[in-house]
């Protein structure tokens, strides 16, 4: 068994250097390389790390002696990133979303198939010890079955804030479904089960740099008969981040804000317990042991490629419901 997986960061960003920074507190990951377009970032990086860098990914590439990358790279990129790294022989941790395409997502789980890799997507909220709480919950029957399923991820965005971002277009970034709420659409579905359908609307209401709705509302019906809803987007001025699963025995909410996860019950007293143990980067720690832990063991990302498809596939079925005014069934044809 390998000691040590051996880490390459593509991307350079706020979220590669996160992921870089808690992986030191793995200990059986060593990065050894950042790589960045901009040449600068990716030495800044790896000068805290005390690692190689590049500015071209096919250079951290070439080596020998890289067991694995994290991919952080812009939304638009994560197909392309991680089909190179793959087929160099690289197991894949890819930031959140998996892609912009189901296509894409595809090609992605396929090269990985076929090369034998681990393909991990980053949906680092499955690591909260909260969220884990709430799944066992849910597991054991304290709850009951769910039957309503709640998410809001909502804020006020200062109009033109990101006039000059690529995060202003719609073929780049997605939207805020797949920007931010994917994290709510992901656990949602990890507490209530696979979606059979969903109806949404969606409005740009304040954001005329956008090229995407600022704003989406959606119900979601799920294959076992619970029913959701999920609000998204930054044209709410009275902003709300929570997810709340009602079931036939009682229910749990998270509420972001406070950062505390509450459970409520027939067969127990109510009790509330912080959303996270340790810090925002002790959970990317947590997440990139698992990581680590497949690589090195054999198994599958309980976040794989299947469950970051998943998600795609909800979001992408909102805005094609809101464009058409019509009920989206899933799964979809591409």
């Amino acid at each position: 068994m390998v000691d040590k997986v051996r880490i390459g960061v593509i991307g350079c960003g706020g979220m590669g250097s996160a992921l870089a920074k808690s992986s030191l507190k793995v200990s059986n990951i060593k990065i050894l390389a950042t790589c960045d377009m901009e040449e600068e970032r990716a030495k800044t990086l790896a000068s805290q790390l005390k690692s190689d860098y590049y500015a071209r990914t096919e250079d951290l590439l070439d080596r020998s002696d890289i067991d694995g990358v994290i991919v952080a790279t812009p939304n638009y990129t994560h197909r392309e990133v991680a089909v190179a790294a793959l087929q160099a022989g690289k197991n894949v941790f890819c930031e959140k979303p998996m892609a912009l395409k189901l296509e894409d997502c595809d090609s992605m789980i396929n090269t990985a198939q076929k090369a034998g890799l681990t393909l991990m997507i980053g949906h680092v909220m499955r690591y909260y010890s909260g969220c884990t709480s709430i799944k066992r919950a849910i597991a054991e029957g304290e709850i009951g079955q769910p039957i309503i399923c709640n998410g809001s991820r909502t804020a006020w965005l200062e109009p033109g804030r990101m006039s000059r971002s690529w995060r202003r277009s719609k073929e780049l970034v997605g939207d805020s479904l797949f920007e931010a709420t994917i994290h709510e659409i992901d656990l949602m579905r990890w507490f209530a089960g696979d979606v059979d359908s969903v109806q949404a609307s969606g409005y740009n209401f304040a954001h005329p740099e956008l090229d995407y709705d600022d704003c989406a509302i959606a119900i979601l019906r799920f294959r076992n008969g619970a029913l959701g809803t999920l609000e998204s987007g930054y044209a709410f001025r009275l902003g709300d981040h929570r997810v709340t699963v009602n079931g036939t025995k009682g229910a749990a909410q998270i509420d972001f804000k406070a950062s505390t996860v509450k459970v409520t019950a027939e067969s127990r007293p109510e009790r509330i317990e912080p959303l996270m143990n340790g810090t925002f980067e002790d959970q990317l720690a947590a997440e990139l042991q698992h990581y680590a832990n497949c690589i090195t063991e054999g198994k599958e990302p309980l976040t794989n490629g299947w469950e970051g498809k998943s998600a795609v596939e909800i979001a992408t079925a909102i805005n094609r419901s809101a464009e058409s005014g019509r009920v989206v069934k899933i799964p979809l044809i591409h």
